[in-house]
C-alpha cells in the first residue's frame, strides 16, 4: 500500500525571492557556479517542504518573538525562514545564517 502523503502548497514571497537573488548575485561575483548552486539548493529545499514542513525546528531567537516561524538550513549556511498556515507553507525570508538578522524586525 503506498504511503499516504499530505502535499502542502509552497509559496515563496517576493521578499524571499529578492533576497535569494541578492545572495546569488553576491556569490556570482566570486564564482558563477556557486550562484547557480545556491539557487538550486534553495529550490530543492523549498520543494521538499511540500511533503514534511513540520520536520524543521521552530525559529527561536530574540528577533522572532513568536513561534510561528520555522527554519531550514540550505546551501551550507543559508536559512530559509517559513511559516505554515493550514495546507500552505509561506517562505518569508532567505538569510545568510552567518550574519546578524536583527534588521528583520525594523
Amino acid at each position: 500500500m503506498p504511503e499516504l502523503e499530505n502535499k502542502f502548497q509552497v509559496i515563496v514571497s517576493k521578499r524571499a525571492a529578492q533576497q535569494l537573488v541578492e545572495h546569488a548575485v553576491f556569490m556570482a561575483r566570486l564564482e558563477e557556479r556557486l550562484a547557480r548552486q545556491l539557487a538550486a539548493d534553495f529550490w530543492k529545499a523549498a520543494d521538499s517542504l511540500q511533503s514534511f514542513p513540520f520536520r524543521n525546528p521552530i525559529l527561536r531567537s530574540s528577533v522572532f518573538v513568536t513561534e510561528k516561524y520555522r527554519k531550514m538550513v540550505f546551501g551550507k549556511w543559508y536559512l530559509l525562514i517559513y511559516q505554515i498556515k493550514g495546507e500552505r507553507v509561506f517562505v518569508e525570508y532567505v538569510i545568510d545564517g552567518r550574519q546578524d538578522y536583527q534588521w528583520l524586525i525594523q
